[in-house]
């Protein structure tokens, strides 16, 4: 199966060139750009020169997986000022639809649908400990997914996971420090679902 146009995992490790070929190599493991030149798989996915040691932010190398070109590049974070929640605690801190997305790009792990637009909030954690957050109150089959302020790194990820709590609703439980800021991810699960979404945030673990 070596080469022969499809993917295989008996053959997905550099050992083998990710199956002649077949398979996409990780972001960031080594490779050759060119003839006896050694490089690194970049964002894009494409092996290229290594550049994270040379202090400047090249677009290439501008990734979560690669440390945004290890520290030279300045990220970017993925929800407007006007989605920035600051540190609100409480019941109904937001509340938006499916017909209103600001995102079409960020995907949780555990979703359904990656068709369905999204929405996304921004929040930083007021203290430190455990932080619930559930959409528990919407009235469409939501997803729902913690991120980093970037978008880069997943913390926590539910497709509906607690449809016994109240309809085919998604809550999580984060771990956070002071100061921390995150990117919660509003989505459905599919691109034909459609309705109100309705974010609580609470201290503590989601007892619901």
């Amino acid at each position: 199966g070596l080469g022969d146009g499809y993917c295989s995992s008996l053959y997905e490790c550099i050992e083998f060139e990710w199956d002649a070929g077949d398979c996409e190599a990780p972001i960031g493991v080594p490779c050759e750009f060119a003839p006896g030149e050694a490089g690194l798989v970049a964002c894009d996915g494409v092996c290229r020169e290594d550049t994270t040691g040379d202090a400047v932010c090249d677009e290439e190398m501008n990734c979560y997986e690669l440390d945004y070109d290890a520290g030279a590049c300045e990220p970017e974070i993925c929800f407007g000022t006007d989605y920035d929640l600051g540190s609100v605690l409480g019941d109904a801190v937001a509340s938006g639809s499916t017909a209103t997305p600001t995102s079409d790009e960020i995907e949780g792990s555990c979703f359904g649908s990656t068709a369905a637009p999204e929405t996304i909030y921004g929040w930083t954690a007021p203290s430190t400990g455990e932080f619930c957050f559930d959409l528990i109150d919407s009235t469409y089959d939501t997803s729902l997914a913690v991120f980093d302020e970037y978008c880069g790194a997943e913390l926590a990820c539910d497709e509906d996971g607690h449809s016994s709590a109240g309809g085919y609703t998604s809550y999580v439980t984060v771990s956070l420090t002071e100061g921390d800021v995150v990117s919660v991810v509003v989505d459905a699960w599919s691109s034909t679902t459609s309705g109100e979404h309705t974010l609580h945030i609470n201290e503590g673990a989601c007892g619901l």
